[in-house]
């Protein structure tokens, strides 16, 4: 790729994090630097425990404050440390700028909301739109994500979908808002290889269509030789 730090979006420098333990704070990420340009897919990959997520976290601002911390390092966004930003902030930039896919959809969709709920108030709470267009725009964004009936479907509790519905349906939650960076947690966790597949290029397709930059997290090597413009190796 022909690209240069102008097209930069992301810039983790020499990131450290320590969690606490009985009282004390360990350190689980030392010393992690990597960047995210527009319109291209970074894999991150990893041993279990060395930290990929709580990375990820830690670039959305959602580390757990009462035991986890950032000690060291910066996250920049545009040129902007996000680490020095305000709560308010950095709520505006999640979905509307940078936006994640948890590794677990059925924890990560509320059980008592329908799809369309969840997606008009994310909608709703960043986008000065009525009702009845938040709900075009739900739509649309389930259709995008290739979810089956979608305008059906927008009545529907997350248990009254398979995983893979789910997972399409975190998709639209993720990319509604057309965020120009998506972090995806192992999306296609628990998914059978051929929903695997599909699921995969679904997120390829709208990270094309929207340009965006995308940190794909996974510990699988298939979907990094399928999917990956670079990659980023941590260690333990």
């Amino acid at each position: 790729m022909n690209q240069t730090v102008h097209d930069e979006l992301i810039a983790i420098r020499d990131l450290q994090i320590s969690i606490q333990s009985e009282g004390s704070f360990f350190e689980v990420v030392k010393g992690v630097s990597l960047s995210i340009r527009t319109n291209e897919i970074v894999c991150l990959v990893g041993e279990s425990g060395c930290g990929k997520s709580i990375t990820a976290l830690s670039v959305m601002g959602l580390l757990p404050a009462d035991v986890a911390r950032v000690t060291g390092g910066e996250i920049l966004y545009r040129g902007q440390n996000l680490l020095g930003l305000k709560s308010r902030d950095m709520r505006r930039l999640r979905s509307d700028e940078i936006s994640m896919i948890f590794q677990d959809p059925i924890t990560s969709l509320d059980p008592v909301f329908t799809i369309g709920s969840l997606l008009q108030e994310v909608i709703q709470s960043h986008r000065k739109v009525s009702r009845s267009e938040a709900e075009k725009l739900a739509v649309r964004a389930l259709e995008e994500a290739q979810l089956p009936d979608a305008s059906k479907r927008m009545k529907s509790y997350p248990h009254e979908l398979s995983g893979g519905m789910r997972q399409r349906v975190m998709i639209a939650l993720a990319t509604a808002l057309n965020p120009s960076v998506l972090i995806a947690d192992e999306p296609t966790t628990a998914l059978d290889v051929t929903v695997q597949a599909q699921i995969l290029e679904s997120l390829r397709r709208r990270q094309r269509e929207l340009k965006m930059g995308m940190l794909l997290i996974t510990h699988d090597l298939a979907v990094v030789a399928a999917v990956a413009d670079r990659v980023a190796v941590m260690y333990s």
